[in-house]
């Protein structure tokens, strides 16, 4: 169930209603994991992993048409461990969106680290999606909320205290950028983006870009060739 005044429109999980959703044109063309996908029919497709981070462990299901199905992207993993510090969780009835969410990885442990904030996720993907709320309930985490849409056209403006991105590269600039548009006008004054980036693949562009765009942004961590960055909202 929703929470009461969740702040969306037309809001909804997707829990194996559309398992026999034809694909479209273009997925029959080129099937990627930000283009919109039947659900999974069939329980022995499913691949379970196991994630760690910051002492909290997760058992959650993934599955071919989604990013990362083999497991806890490095990405991923540094995005939790730089916004979402095991011993500073969000405070008690803040919202927190998980944008372009997948499986749910970064939403389900924003849930389970911050047990008394409200976590949301949202994905093009329907497959996507149907996993994240069955990662939800097989991890116990009644704080964890999912809908499938295009970004955050369905969210009301200023609505979050913090938005955490793992944009899908590969869907090329002009997606991301309608994102990153989507979360500037749904988080609250001081709000917070956290994204991560590949510095390879444009992080230091994109970082001017958001610093434009909300005022400003840092270089919150590095590793591996990703930077996590920390857009905060400035009027």
């Amino acid at each position: 169930m929703w929470p009461t005044g969740a702040g969306f429109g037309v809001c909804y999980t997707v829990i194996g209603t559309l398992s026999n959703t034809a694909p479209t044109a273009m997925s029959r063309l080129v099937s990627h994991y930000f283009l919109p996908q039947a659900l999974p029919q069939d329980e022995a497709a499913l691949h379970w992993t196991i994630a760690r981070v910051h002492g909290v462990e997760l058992r959650c299901a993934t599955g071919a048409g989604v990013f990362s199905k083999s497991g806890l992207d490095d990405g991923s993993r540094l995005l939790i461990e730089t916004a979402l510090p095991g011993a500073a969780p969000l405070e008690p009835g803040a919202r927190c969106c998980d944008l372009g969410c997948g499986w749910g990885a970064v939403a389900c442990f924003a849930a389970a680290l911050s047990p008394r904030a409200r976590v949301f996720g949202c994905d093009i993907n329907p497959r996507a999606v149907a996993l994240a709320c069955r990662n939800a309930r097989e991890n116990g985490l009644d704080n964890a909320f999912f809908w499938c849409g295009d970004g955050l056209g369905a969210a009301r403006d200023e609505f979050f205290e913090v938005i955490l991105c793992n944009p899908p590269v590969r869907a090329g600039n002009a997606v991301i950028a309608r994102l990153f548009d989507g979360a500037r006008r749904c988080l609250k004054p001081d709000g917070t983006l956290w994204v991560v980036l590949r510095t390879a693949q444009g992080a230091k562009s994109w970082q001017k870009r958001l610093a434009a765009q909300f005022g400003h942004c840092e270089t919150a961590a590095i590793k591996g060739g990703y930077r996590i960055l920390k857009c905060k909202v400035q009027n």
